[in-house]
Formats: structure tokens, sequence, C-alpha cells
């Protein structure tokens, strides 16, 4: 589990356990030892996740009281960095059975748990434990909390991205193809999204030619080639040019057409 080793920390649990006119001891009370609060304290030791959760529970404030909003987004980023690796190599169980533990645990006003209910439903569904019906209705209402509580870009279009994927794999291409035009009505208005835009029209491309809505791929295509270009990110350009010469093909261009 991710630990917390900003020495803010200790200095925010210092003040508010005085606040609240409380004793070290008290404070560890059926969460800890007390010699561990001293260190948090001190500096010299990292809470985990669990640990700054119960001992915020106890000071009755929110977690992100312990922190700095770059300290809070840099835990989130290692805690989705380290799930996401595991999702790559296929690591859903583990995931799975984690994400189950902190969702008993912890309620959806911390947005790491948003994080984790994420890849809970996603990895349900890969373990057969849900259909993806059922997934696409909980990834919806995911969707809804990430807008209300912890309005984030970038999840948002993950979330939306991850709907349109278990359509097309489904077989549902046009409810993929509705996802997916919603998904670029979105504000791709950062570097990191651009990136992520371009990943999408790819992807959208192929269900489009899945659905032999050739122009309409080869428009997309041509569009996320001129963003790569823009943007110097040559990560999809291989597969965008590879992409279309099928659609040219498929439009019944000459082979010194498509070269």
């Amino acid at each position: 589990m991710d630990h917390f080793t900003s020495p803010q920390i200790g200095l925010a649990l210092r003040r508010l356990r005085k606040k609240h006119n409380l004793t070290q001891k008290d404070l560890a009370s059926g969460i800890c030892s007390q010699a561990e609060i001293s260190k948090i304290e001190s500096g010299t030791h990292s809470p985990t996740v669990e640990l700054l959760y119960a001992l915020s529970k106890r000071l009755q404030v929110s977690i992100s009281a312990f922190l700095d909003p770059n300290r809070q987004q840099d835990s989130l980023k290692t805690i989705d960095e380290d799930l996401l690796y595991r999702f790559r190599n296929l690591d859903f169980e583990s995931i799975y059975k984690e994400s189950q533990k902190i969702l008993k645990q912890h309620d959806s006003s911390f947005e790491y748990v948003l994080l984790y209910k994420y890849y809970y439903y996603i990895c349900s569904y890969r373990l057969q434990k849900i259909d993806y019906r059922t997934c696409i209705v909980e990834l919806q209402n995911l969707s809804t909390e990430y807008l209300t509580s912890h309005y984030s870009p970038n999840m948002l279009i993950r979330i939306k991205s991850a709907i349109a994927n278990l359509y097309s794999e489904n077989k549902s291409y046009q409810h993929s193809i509705n996802v997916y035009e919603e998904i670029l009505k979105l504000n791709f208005d950062s570097d990191d999204l651009v990136t992520e835009k371009i990943r999408i029209m790819y992807n959208f491309s192929k269900i489009l030619l899945e659905f032999s809505k050739n122009d309409q791929a080869l428009q997309l295509i041509d569009e996320a080639i001129e963003e790569s270009l823009n943007f110097k990110d040559m990560s999809l350009l291989g597969q965008l040019y590879s992409q279309k010469g099928d659609c040219l093909e498929r439009l019944g261009a000459s082979k010194e057409g498509i070269l």
C-alpha cells in the first residue's frame, strides 16, 4: 500500500491532535501504537493510506487536511501507476482483492477510493464476476461521482473510454460509436489529454471500420495524424498510417494512392 512521506503530515497531525486536546496515547488508542504516532509527528515514519484514514476519522477531518494539493495528487498518481501496471500485466485477481478491501473500509469522499472503484468494476468484469452491462452501469454511476465530488477530466475520459471498449468487445458497435462521439466533445486542454485524445481517435477509427463507416474513419485518422504531428507525439503514428492505408484500400484507392 502507498505510504505518505511529506513532513507536512507530521506537523498537521500534531496540530490537529492538540486542537482536540488529545495526547499521543489518546489518538493512538485502538488504531496504532503511541510510538508510531510519535514517529509520524517527528517526520521519521511514513503513515499508510489506511492509517492516515483512521487518524482522520478520529480527528474528524478529511484525509486531505494532512496533505497539500500537490502531494495529494502525487500519491494518487503513485497508486494509479501501480494499479495500471498490474492491470496491463493481467493481474486482475490481486487488483480485485485489494480494491474490494479498500472499498469495504472507506467511503467515496476520498478521490483515491473512486480510483479503486474504477479498477474494481473493470477487474470484476475481466474475472467474469459481473457481465458487461452491469459493469457499464457501475462505470456510468462512477462518472457521476467524479462530476459531482472530485471533478477530473482525465478520469471522465478514461471511464467513458472503458465503456466504449466494453460495448465494442461485446459487438454493440453503435453504442460504442455513440460513446466515442460523446468523448470527443469533451475538453482536451492539456498535453496529457491531447495524447489521450489521439489514442481515443485511433481506437474509435477501428470501431468505425468494423461498422463499415470508412469515410468517417479516414477523417478521424487524418485528424489524429495531424494532432500527432502538431504535438510531436509519435507513439501511435505508425499505427495511424497503417490504419489510414486500410481505410484507403476499403475505399478503393489505388496502391499508388495508398503509398
